[in-house]
Parts: C-alpha cells; sequence; structure tokens
C-alpha cells in the first residue's frame, strides 16, 4: 500500500535460522538466562529481558523500546487449523461515528505478543477500529488453504492463527476488525517467489501481460493480477470467501484493488495486451483497443468494479452484515484517470459502504481537496480520511486531524509504526529521533483526538 517498507532483501535469509531454532525447540522466550546469553542477545533473539531489568522490560512503560512484549512460537511444528466455517459467531460490529481507524500492515507483527500488545495500544489511543492486514501480494496471514503463508512467517506455519488471535484481541478490547487484504497484488520483488505454490508460479498466466505475451516486470514493487479474467476474480472472492466464512471479522477493508502499475513505464498503454483479454474486450464490444481508446480504458475499469462487486457478494453471503470499505486512491479524478479506479462510483451505488482516500500530502491544503473529491462525488456516504502520519511532524497531524473533526470527526492513520514500535523494529531497529516522533505523535492523539497515549 502506502509506504510500504521495501526493505525486504535477504529478509528470508535472516530470519530463516530464527524460525528454524524456534522450531526445533532449541530458543523459546525465558529458556536461555540473561546470565548466558546477556541483555544483547536476548533483545537480538527477539525475547525480552528479564523481569529484574527494570521498567525498561516492558513495552507499555518504556513506548521508545524497540522490541515488543515477550514473543512466543510453538516449539515443535504444527499444522495451524483454521476455524471452521459455519461455527457460530458474534454479529458484525457495526461501523461507529465517527470512525477512528489505523492501518496496521503485515510487516507490524510476527509473535502472539505482538498482536495483544497492539490492541491494548489501539485502544489506549483512541482508535475504535483497525485494519488489520492479512494479505499482501498473494501470501497470507492465517491458514488459508488457497494461499501460502506469508514472507513474515518465512512462508511458513508460526504455530498459531495470527488472524483468529487478532480477532479475538481487538474484540476484547472493544475495537472492531477488519480484514486489510491487498486485492491485485500477485507478488512482490524483483525475483521470483522462493517457494513452489505461489500464484506468480502456479498461475503465470493470471497475471497482466503486453502484446508480445510478457509478464509485467519484476520490481521492488507489486506485480498484478489481471482483473479483466473471471477466474483471477473467482480467486480473489474465494480469498474474501475464506475469510469471511471462518473469522468473526467486522468488514473486509480492500487495498490495492486497481491497475497498480505504478513503477511499469507506460503501464496503463501497455497492459492488459494479452490475447485472452483482447478476446473478451472485442466480444463485448465489437472493437479492439486501438480503435476506441476511451471505451477501452471505460471497459478495464469495469472490469475492477465487477470484481468489487463479486467481493460484495461473497462477504454478504458468507458474512451478513460485515462492512466492506477501500482505500482508495487519493484524488478521485485522478484515481479513475490514471489506475481506472472508479471508487467514487463504488461508494456512491453502495458497493463500498466507506472509502478511505489515501491523502498522504503534508500539506492541508492538499489533503482538503482530496478528501472533498469523494465527498462531493458521493454526498451523504462514509468517507474517512486517510492521513499519512508517518509523513508528519507533530503540528501537521494536528493540523489534518482538526480538519478531521470539520468533516464530522472521521478518519484513518498509517500507520500504527508511526505511533508505536513493531516487529519490524527488530529486524530493522529505530533510531532515537523516530522514537521521539512517535512519542509526540501520539501526545496529539491523546490531546486532540480522544484517547490516552501509553
Amino acid at each position: 500500500m502506502k509506504h510500504d517498507n521495501g526493505r525486504r532483501r535477504g529478509l528470508r535469509r535472516r530470519r530463516a535460522g530464527r524460525w528454524e531454532r524456534a522450531r526445533d525447540g532449541q530458543r523459546t522466550c525465558g529458556v536461555a538466562s540473561a546470565a548466558a546469553l546477556g541483555l544483547l542477545g536476548l533483545s537480538l533473539l527477539g525475547c525480552p529481558p528479564p523481569r529484574s531489568a527494570g521498567p525498561a522490560a516492558r513495552v507499555e512503560s518504556a513506548p521508545t523500546s524497540a522490541a515488543v512484549e515477550s514473543p512466543r512460537v510453538a516449539s515443535q511444528p504444527r499444522r495451524t487449523e483454521a476455524p471452521s466455517a459455519g461455527v457460530s459467531r458474534p454479529a458484525p460490529r457495526p461501523m461507529p461515528g465517527p470512525i477512528r481507524a489505523v492501518w496496521v500492515a503485515r510487516m507490524h507483527y510476527v509473535f502472539p505478543d505482538d498482536i495483544r500488545t497492539i490492541m491494548r495500544n489501539c485502544r489506549r489511543l483512541g482508535f475504535n477500529t483497525v485494519l488489520w492486514q492479512v494479505r499482501g501480494n498473494a501470501t497470507v496471514m492465517y491458514p488459508s488453504e488457497l494461499e501460502p503463508w506469508a514472507e513474515e512467517f518465512d512462508y511458513r506455519d508460526p504455530g498459531y492463527d495470527p488472524l483468529a488471535l487478532a480477532v479475538e484481541e481487538a474484540h476484547a478490547q472493544g475495537l472492531r476488525i477488519e480484514a486489510w487484504v491487498n486485492v491485485l497484488p500477485g507478488w512482490r520483488g524483483p525475483q521470483p517467489p522462493p517457494i513452489e505454490n505461489q500464484l506468480y508460479r502456479t498461475h503465470p498466466d493470471w497475471f497482466i501481460r503486453d502484446a508480445r505475451g510478457q509478464r509485467q516486470p519484476l520490481t521492488d514493487f507489486y506485480s498484478i493480477l489481471n482483473p479483466c479474467l473471471p477466474e483471477v476474480r473467482r480467486h480473489i472472492s474465494a480469498v474474501i470467501e475464506e475469510l469471511a466464512s471462518r473469522y468473526a471479522i467486522d468488514g473486509v477493508h480492500m487495498d490495492y484493488v486497481r491497475y497498480a502499475w505504478d513503477k511499469t513505464p507506460n503501464g496503463k498503454k501497455l497492459y492488459p495486451r494479452d490475447a485472452r483479454t483482447l478476446a473478451l474486450f472485442e466480444s463485448h464490444t465489437g472493437r479492439t483497443p486501438d480503435e476506441d481508446v476511451g471505451r477501452w480504458d471505460q471497459w478495464r475499469a469495469a472490469q475492477l468494479t465487477q470484481l468489487v462487486h463479486e467481493i460484495r457478494q461473497a462477504l454478504r453471503k458468507h458474512r451478513p452484515g460485515a462492512t466492506l470499505t477501500a482505500a482508495v486512491h487519493g484524488d478521485a479524478r485522478n484515481a479513475m484517470s490514471n489506475y481506472l479506479q472508479n471508487g467514487a462510483d463504488w461508494l456512491r451505488r453502495g458497493l463500498i459502504d466507506a472509502a478511505y482516500p489515501m491523502a498522504y500530502s503534508t500539506d492541508a491544503r492538499v489533503v482538503e481537496k482530496d478528501v472533498a473529491s469523494y465527498r462531493q462525488a458521493a454526498p451523504r456516504r462514509r468517507v474517512v480520511p486517510g492521513l499519512g502520519i508517518y509523513r508528519h511532524d507533530a503540528g501537521q497531524m494536528r493540523r489534518q486531524l482538526e480538519l478531521c473533526e470539520k468533516w464530522g470527526g472521521s478518519y484513518c492513520v498509517f500507520s500504527y509504526a508511526a505511533l508505536h514500535a513493531t516487529a519490524e523494529d527488530r529486524r530493522s531497529g529505530v533510531d532515537d529521533a523516530a522514537r521521539r516522533l512517535r512519542q509526540e505523535r501520539r501526545e496529539v492523539l491523546a490531546g486532540g483526538a480522544g484517547g490516552a497515549a501509553e
């Protein structure tokens, strides 16, 4: 999504040894003594220091710490079972008014105590909705029958169900939780996936291709699936069905439900031009793209809208009452012209229950213009301004929250990592300036948007 951290290279290598030791039972937190390993060694392994280390041993009393509360993993490998479909679940919680939401990305959590800490902190900061990422690039953060475990778990079963725990903890803290799904990304990175059961390898024909039949080049950004193909739409809808039928989620939050050719030069003109897509377009319109460029754009946009419609149907069938929301490009007109994403129309027609325009500018005037493009296009519908607080100092954040108050008080911040330490800090570290900025942002939330800082 939005400022998705690009530090992926070497992640699998760095973590493979750690996971292997965890699975072999050679490392569980608390087994090795501080005398044997030292506090530094424990920190590098992701274990907490012993209780006698003082207040810094607890994240909640030491928000500048790079570690979260004591991570725990299974000592032996086992297959995590997903919740069974059809088991009695509580009804979805309705959208509150106003919505105070936060995006929690897939790289923000690894261990069960990461999840518990995140939910406690979200409640303390006054949020009432958590957008919890469960699918990034056709890999997932829950036990799935359709797609493999994510890179964040080294493509392996971590020994517990992160989504089941997240739902339980969110509801225990009085929070709504929406499963955040990157819809069209099929892979990310300059190299193919290192596993054989990922879509990039199992369904190469599902990715957007040019007129020569060549796939969108691999870069440090996403390679996307082709929404013009009915089988791609069926697969994505099946992922939504899996989530909706098994988990007590309160909604599904769609991201990257657009043609994400951001890092591919001339992508809008080049993709998709494979023979199958062109045949489908011609069968529907009797034209070729070059004969009617405007209709070609409209048709490709309509395939995205059809995908959103199919996702909505799956959600309604398997989780009645759950909401469908979408992170949309900041400006509604640019979203359509550049990425063929007709989010304003989805909102106007009721295909989505709320739009979250990603108004990530540091300039409040630009944010106001972006949000207005949706508010004016779909009056009386829910528009939740998405604020890029990862780019903000305290003053910028305060001014933009004041704008949100003027519009009714709803907002969503990107992201949790701009406020608190995450699992990613254990891998990459964080400097003192970033810690201070997190603290200042928490203080803004505590003083201006309801909710207390740690």
